[in-house]
């Protein structure tokens, strides 16, 4: 009992925490069993299942996260690249400019207008105006916004499908840019982690400065450079604070609040704008209420090229230089006149105008028209006028490019080349004659007759060259071989073109296939290979390759390409053979035989070189013509078909001469007039002829066979008769009797 009172007052602290004393029946105590949680053994047990219990979660962790970690590397690893965003390399317009950086055309895909613009050069109302109505947070959040993401999951769920995106600026560049437009959750997942992979890979202005230029703004104009000038015409850097709240709310539905398709609807999503901007701080009552008020004009946008011909021409050279306008964000600077250029085509329309009017040249078929301009100097094309309408029927081919006959405005090339072989010189006299010329070859016989089927006898070369006869150029040709003709005008980019049996053109036929109509233009060239040929000759045998480019620059100004003029020069052509041609092709003298004088090639103002042609069926006419600063060549002709010609006498002097009198005169006119000084290796005649200093003579030009002088007939007419009989002539000496010698004394 004491034993009791013990067990029973002892203090709770001191107890041991152990179960209740046990005694079987028969009062003996049991032994603890070996398994007992408090025993040690039962202690050491529960630690080595909790320590094994442990392993088994960690390895299930483990191989969890394993397999998670490879599922979000193998996510990840499946979205594009991020890296080296810049606008610039976006897909974009291509901007063509004249030399004084005037628009000719901005040129898109499919008529799309995409434009780059760099951040500062946005106004920043329109940057604030878009952060307030697309993502209030897009300076601070990570580039997803999670309470915006809640909110779009509840719309869904309330909907029963995907109805709205939640969509910070940065995701809906990554949605543009990376991914398509599907409305899915796993597309959305993708955007959300390229959104974070966006801003820790750039800031938040490179991030604005990418979205701007990559949104699609309604009507074909894809970043806000583009649809400011399409919807304004202003640059990004001019807009208002209600322009920018217009466009600002574009993006999320660009045709529903197109200003232009729905001017009402587009002013209440200013509205919003403006409200949502007046919210966050950025503008104040009174700002809000004055963009209200301002009345604005939206534009519809087009694409209306200035010298489309010339546009078209200079996209061509582009992708010969390897760029791809129209999908490049490229500013292309070029060598056009825009202010010459608007000349040319007026004097092209009123020309056309005055050869079809009463009574028309061309009454049956279809008269047009083309003309080109190049400076010596260097080669650049400073007019091109490939038709009198690029939207007419027939229009849009470039007549300064396609392939005609001009007759003879090609017979100078043949004259140099016999001047530069030392065959003749300006002198050298020239029979004209027999008319016709008969010339046969292995596989035809050809006649040659002149423009009036007549003969002129025998005319000192420059004389023959300025009345354009056909049959001395033929002989002059002949001289010296057409393949030495044909060689000379390919060396300064003039290719006459062999015509195949299946009617396509050879500019590189074997010399041996060409006839001696080379130099009366029987063989096709183009006006711009001609005026090139032409202003070899002005730059004193100096050849350049036609330009139309001067720079490319990316949209960051970075320099693309350039031209240099030195590099696409070579001298073709003795500068003294080029200025005897200048000296003969300006004497209004040398062609008053056949076109008299003070005609549509004379300028009284100043000296011009110049000579016309016509094809022989009046299908075609031309003249072409220099000054030392500008070469210029114009075409007139039927492009029906083959049947069809201009009417009978329809020469080059009177159909394309004054439209090149006209044009020249009016683009030179502010310049004053000078010529070109004496080459050293030239020498003056009489009668303004100039000689090579090594060939001041050639009596007789090889070939030529001229007549033998033919003497003077005797007159053998016999009398008549004066009806007394026959009469001698004189009558018949009597001799005289000889003196007898005196007799001796």
């Amino acid at each position: 009992m004491g034993w009791e009172t013990v067990e029973s007052t002892r203090s709770p602290a001191m107890a041991r925490n152990v179960p209740e004393k046990i005694k079987t029946k028969g009062g003996h105590r049991p032994r603890a069993r070996v398994h007992a949680g408090w025993s040690p053994i039962g202690q050491r047990l529960r630690r080595v299942a909790l320590m094994r219990g442990l392993g088994v979660f960690v390895a299930v962790a483990l191989v969890v996260g394993f397999a998670v970690d490879a599922y979000a590397q193998s996510f990840f690893d499946g979205l594009p690249s991020i890296q080296g965003l810049d606008s610039n390399t976006f897909a974009g317009d291509t901007r063509v400019t004249d030399r004084t950086g005037l628009i000719l055309a901005d040129v898109g895909t499919q008529g799309d207008h995409r434009l780059s613009v760099k951040l500062k050069d946005v106004n920043p109302i329109m940057i604030r105006a878009t952060i307030a109505i697309e993502d209030k947070g897009f300076y601070t959040n990570p580039g997803f916004d999670i309470q915006g993401i809640i909110r779009a999951i509840l719309d869904d769920i309330r909907a029963g499908h995907i109805v709205a995106g939640g969509s910070t600026i940065t995701q809906q560049l990554a949605k543009q840019q990376f991914l398509t437009p599907d409305q899915t959750y796993a597309r959305k997942v993708k955007e959300v982690a390229l959104a974070y992979e966006l801003s820790q890979a750039y800031s938040k202005d490179q991030i604005m400065e990418l979205y701007l230029n990559k949104s699609f703004y309604g009507s074909q104009s894809y970043g806000v450079e583009a649809a400011a000038q399409d919807y304004f015409n202003v640059p990004a850097s001019k807009l208002d604070l209600a322009q920018a709240a217009v466009l600002a709310g574009l993006p999320q539905a660009p045709t529903e609040w197109n200003p232009v398709l729905h001017p009402e609807a587009a002013r209440l999503r200013q509205t919003e704008v403006l409200q949502a901007m007046l919210r966050q701080g950025s503008i104040t009552q009174e700002l809000m209420d004055a963009a209200l008020a301002e009345k604005l004009t939206y534009h519809a946008p087009i694409n209306s090229f200035l010298a489309p011909h010339f546009v078209d021409f200079v996209l061509e050279e582009l992708r010969q230089l390897g760029f791809k306008p129209g999908l490049q964000q490229l500013n292309v600077k070029t060598t056009l006149n825009y202010e010459w250029q608007r000349i040319g085509e007026n004097v092209v329309r009123s020309n056309l105008e005055h050869c079809l009017a009463p009574p028309s040249c061309d009454p049956r078929g279809k008269l047009s028209s083309g003309l080109v301009a190049e400076d010596p100097h260097n080669g650049e094309i400073l007019v091109m006028v490939g038709s009198p309408d690029y939207n007419a029927q027939g229009g849009q081919y470039n007549w300064t490019t396609q392939p005609r006959n001009v007759g003879s405005s090609v017979k100078p090339y043949t004259y140099a080349a016999v001047i530069n072989a030392r065959a003749a010189t300006v002198d050298t006299p020239v029979y004209d004659g027999p008319s016709p010329l008969v010339y046969k070859d292995a596989y035809s016989t050809t006649q040659f007759y002149n423009y009036d089927k007549k003969s002129h006898g025998v005319l000192p070369l420059k004389q023959a060259m300025g009345n354009s006869l056909n049959i001395c150029a033929v002989k002059v040709e002949l001289s010296i071989g057409v393949p030495a003709v044909l060689a000379f005008m390919r060396n300064i980019g003039v290719q006459p073109r062999y015509i195949n049996a299946d009617g396509s053109y050879d500019t590189q036929a074997p010399a041996d296939e060409y006839g001696p109509s080379v130099t009366l233009g029987g063989y096709p060239i183009t006006l711009l290979e001609h005026v090139g040929g032409m202003a070899t000759l002005a730059d004193m045998g100096v050849y350049h390759t036609p330009e139309a480019i001067l720079q490319v620059t990316d949209s960051k100004g970075a320099l693309l390409y350039q031209t240099h003029a030195d590099q696409r020069a070579r001298q073709a052509i003795d500068p003294g053979v080029a200025f005897i041609m200048a000296q003969i092709m300006s004497d209004d003298h040398n062609r008053q035989m056949i076109f008299g004088l003070n005609g549509a090639l004379h300028f009284s103002e100043r000296q011009v070189a110049a000579k016309t042609g016509t094809s022989d069926d009046f299908k075609d006419a031309s003249t072409v013509g220099f000054t030392p600063d500008l070469a210029v060549a114009i075409w007139i002709g039927d492009i029906l078909d083959i049947h069809h010609t201009m009417v009978q006498g329809s020469d080059g002097i009177y159909v394309a001469s004054p439209a090149f009198h006209s044009f020249l005169a009016t683009v030179v006119n502010p310049f004053p007039d000078h010529w070109y000084a004496q080459p050293a290796d030239v020498v003056a005649g009489p009668n303004n002829s100039w000689y090579l200093t090594d060939t001041t003579s050639i009596s007789r030009l090889p070939g030529d066979n001229p007549p033998s002088p033919t003497p003077t007939p005797i007159n053998i007419t016999v009398p008549p008769d004066p009806g007394t009989g026959p009469v001698l002539a004189s009558p018949t000496p009597v001799p005289l009797p000889s003196p007898s010698p005196k007799p001796s004394p």
